[in-house]
């Protein structure tokens, strides 16, 4: 099957067509085309000089001439000069494509009145000169490249490429640890690279000469033809390569002349090649030792954040929708919990999964198949293809009448919503509850397809561990992405960590035979076919599958044998999955044993635990720091809501998002941070070390200078940099109020709390540009704001609850806008409202059900519900309409 649009552009994913070979010109044709050069240019003049002569030249030039009849004689004279004339234009056109062919120096200029006779040379010339490529050595280049199972097992875990970042306009490509950097296998495609080469090449895009396939070689014009659409863009990638030092020792030198072996950088045009990527190994040799990170209100471990500059951050193997949904989990957890701050390898994780996460395509996907449940006449989708383009959904029947603003192609087998015209549903539920996501295409789509309409078992084949770890990843999506809300899930054989994440959302297999059927309309979706299904068997350990229930409706996914499935989906040991039937190939989404833990570090029961102690504040500023010293410092650096830089030296405008996001990573690091180590938070896929420091370098010239002549950004003896007294934050301002708070007695601890609640604006980083900011994870600032934020607060509702609640209710509010659906705010915003009255107190109810999405309090929260019905019973409940 294929997905396909007019528009090259938004052309739907490579990975629905099946590979398709393309025919190599044979050697006759060149030799043809030479023939026939030789023939125009040598033999035409010879037979015309050997049976007519040279042409005739005019004695006489009476103009009686023109007023008389055309005898035979001149007749034949005038066709011998047009065929001269001819004979001359084709030379002149054949000399200047050899000459032009030949020096490699591009397409030479268009010869006049030449137009159709010049293009028709040119692909003469060419072909002939292929001829010449045929006759040269087969020296296959030096063994460089190698592909060692061990490099396989996780090259899938490198990215496909890596984007231009937009503090980088010249478009320098990612680059990944310089030459020497232990730990590090530099990847092209399924090749690994020895390390001076990949070094040199990571982040570009590179083709392999190809070794001959019978009496076809290689060359740049079919290299061309195949990867940038035209032939003639062949001096794209000469120019690229002229004089570059191949592996075997050898150098590009004429446009025709390439060996098997040789690696061509490719312009960033041909985006059928792949890059050169830097991937981690997953046991590299240990680093050199280094200093101890001393304790500071950042809270970053400088040794594990430093393994940044050794590579590209590697992204996690769910794949960038699932990591997305795992963000959105994420973050409404901690909208209404508070609890111990995650381990290091869980907030790496956490960091890894904010760089990776698709979180557009995700509103997209989401937007779009309600939108496809909301229509009166459903369509029958059994699979997905998502890109930045567009949303491709293909069809089990062909529909012509597809709604606007979907459209209607392949005869009605897809339907294509374009991005950005997505309409918006409301709360419709989705109509795909089984769709999962099996993994990405090299072009960049995410391919989905549906476990309900198998309509039968679906075995998951190939690599043991890989396999395993495919189904665990699909389990994991049914029960966090939006759009399965409606699905039931049973486990069997998923790691135990999985259940730590989803709760109660995984079944166990016994209880499969007490899933409730119920009526048809309850399991079958309106306008589907009556095989579709909504609850799945995820079988993660092979066992077999006869012993299941046969009585109930499932669809079924089973790591083991393929005998009687219906699908099969076959993982290597690379990470790459077939699915033979629906012809997709792709990179699995897998979750691996390590991420389950990590993300049960996250995720889990115990991450959501309330400490009930009183947070310790950070180690303040000394001196202590007050609002005016914020008002009046030359620096000045906001983070508790919406970032913001202030400082009176030189701004580059167009970099100001990169520069403040800089500054702040260097605020947040007040024990120094190396210029490595920024360039790494800054861009997590790399960048070279030019554009880190041209990045530094602009920064201090924005910060400025101090009254002394020194600038506010410095490095201090060991290379990190610091910022000097100069620059103040928001947030040294909020540790200095609250720890004096800590000792102040209750009068000036009340206006302390309150001074620094009016420092807030809202989360750390608020706002912040896609993509940006995905450090912070690593940071324990954020979860600090938002811990000492919540406790000051409630502290002024112990203080002012009885005197004044209405000062009271506004420092509440203040909180309210770092974690809008914390229980212990929420509490005490209710008993204040139950001051007022049981209409005000259910008036606040119905506010936080609004904003929990919820209809009873139970479901946000039991202590909060417990609560509710003892100040008035019956309130914790949304009243249904009558």
């Amino acid at each position: 099957m294929s997905l396909s649009t007019p528009n090259p552009a938004a052309s739907g994913p490579q990975r629905f067509r099946a590979p398709v070979a393309r025919t190599r010109p044979p050697a006759w044709r060149s030799l043809l085309s030479g023939a026939a050069l030789l023939a125009v240019v040598v033999g035409l003049p010879a037979v015309l000089l050997t049976t007519l002569g040279p042409p005739p030249v005019p004695s006489d030039l009476d103009p009686s001439v023109l007023l008389s009849s055309v005898s035979p004689a001149a007749l034949l004279g005038l066709l011998e000069w047009v065929l001269w004339l001819g004979w001359l234009q084709f030379t002149v056109c054949t000399l200047v494509e050899v000459v032009s062919a030949l020096r490699g120096e591009g397409m030479p200029s268009h010869i006049p009145l030449s137009g159709g006779v010049q293009g028709l040379v040119r692909r003469l010339v060419i072909s002939a000169l292929l001829l010449t490529s045929l006759s040269a050595p087969v020296a296959t280049a030096a063994p460089v490249l190698h592909t060692p199972a061990a490099a396989a097992q996780s090259v899938e875990q490198a990215p496909a490429a890596a984007p231009q970042t937009a503090a980088d306009p010249a478009g320098t490509q990612a680059q990944a640890p310089a030459p020497g950097q232990e730990g590090v296998r530099y990847m092209l495609g399924d090749i690994e690279l020895d390390r001076d080469t990949g070094a040199a090449l990571v982040g570009q895009r590179v083709y392999v000469v190809q070794p001959p396939d019978g009496r076809y070689h290689d060359n740049l014009w079919d290299i061309a033809e195949r990867n940038l659409g035209e032939g003639r863009a062949y001096p794209e990638i000469y120019d690229l390569n002229v004089g570059r030092v191949q592996p075997d020792g050898r150098s590009l030198e004429l446009a025709r002349l390439i060996q098997p072996g040789w690696l061509l950088v490719m312009p960033e045009s041909a985006t059928s090649v792949d890059r050169v990527v830097a991937v981690p190994m997953e046991n590299p040799p240990p680093p050199p030792p280094t200093e101890t990170p001393g304790q500071d209100g950042s809270g970053v471990d400088q040794q594990a954040t430093g393994a940044q500059d050794v590579a590209p951050a590697e992204v996690p193997s769910v794949g960038g929708l699932l990591a997305a949904c795992l963000i959105a989990v994420l973050a409404r957890q901690r909208r209404q919990w508070l609890g111990p701050g995650p381990q290091a390898d869980a907030a790496e994780l956490e960091r890894l999964l904010r760089v990776s996460a698709d979180k557009d395509r995700a509103r997209r996907l989401d937007a779009a198949l309600r939108s496809l449940a909301v229509m009166p006449d459903k369509p029958m989708p059994y699979a997905v293809a998502i890109d930045d383009h567009a949303c491709y959904v293909r069809l089990a029947s062909p529909r012509h009448d597809a709604p606007a603003p979907w459209h209607s192609q392949e005869e009605g087998l897809t339907w294509t919503l374009r991005a950005g015209q997505e309409p918006d549903p409301g709360q419709a539920p989705a109509l795909m509850p089984g769709l999962v996501t099996i993994g990405r295409s090299d072009s960049g789509a995410d391919i989905l397809i549906d476990l309900g309409f198998a309509a039968g078992r679906i075995a998951v084949t190939g690599d043991p561990t890989m396999a395993a770890e495919v189904v665990t990843a699909l389990a994991l999506e049914l029960c966090i992405n939006p759009w399965s809300q409606d699905a039931t899930v049973v486990g069997a054989g998923l790691p135990p960590a999985l259940h730590e994440i989803v709760g109660q959302r995984v079944r166990p297999l016994e209880e499969l035979r007490s899933v409730r059927p119920g009526r048809p309309a309850d399991l079958v979706l309106t306008g589907r076919h009556p095989g579709a299904v909504a609850t799945f068997v995820l079988v993660a350990d092979g066992r077999d599958a006869d012993s299941l229930p046969r009585d109930v409706p499932y669809g079924l996914v089973r790591a083991g044998s393929a005998q009687d499935a219906r699908w099969t989906i076959d993982v290597d040991s690379s990470g790459t999955a077939h699915i033979a039937p629906l012809g997709i190939s792709v990179h699995a989404t897998r979750a691996t044993e390590g991420e389950i833990r990590a993300l049960a570090g996250l995720l889990g029961a115990g991450s959501r635990t309330q400490d009930d102690g009183r947070p310790p504040v950070p180690d303040p500023p000394t001196p202590p720091v007050r609002t005016a010293a914020l008002r009046a410092a030359p620096v000045r650096i906001q983070v508790l809501g919406q970032t913001l830089v202030e400082a009176s030296g030189d701004l580059d405008h167009p970099r100001r998002t990169i520069l403040t996001e800089a500054a702040i990573c260097v605020a947040l690091h007040p024990e120094g941070i190396r210029p490595s180590v920024l360039g790494a938070m800054l861009w997590p896929l790399g960048a070279t070390s030019d554009v880190v420091d041209a990045t530094v370098d602009r920064l201090r010239r924005w910060l400025g200078q101090d009254a002394e002549g020194r600038p506010h950004l410095r490095e201090d003896a060991d290379g990190r940099l610091r910022l000097g007294p100069g620059a103040v934050t928001d947030w040294d301002v909020m540790r200095s109020l609250l720890a004096d708070s800590r000792t102040a007695p209750p009068r000036q601890e009340v206006e302390l709390l309150i001074e620094a609640l009016r420092l807030v604006r809202g989360p750390v980083g608020r706002g912040a540009p896609e993509g940006r900011y995905s450090w912070l994870a690593r940071v324990r600032t954020a979860r600090q704001v938002d811990a000492l934020v919540v406790d000051a607060a409630h502290r002024v509702v112990e203080l002012l609850g009885d005197t004044d609640p209405d000062g009271a209710a506004l420092a509440v509010d203040a909180a309210l806008q770092v974690v809008d659906l914390n229980q212990v705010l929420w509490r005490d915003r209710l008993r204040l409202a139950a001051r007022r009255g049981r209409g005000e107190l259910e008036r606040e109810v119905l506010g936080l059900l609004e904003l929990a999405g919820a209809d009873e309090l139970s479901l946000v929260d039991p202590a909060t519900a417990a609560l509710v019905e003892d100040l008035a019973p019956g309130l914790s409940v949304r009243r249904q309409p009558a």
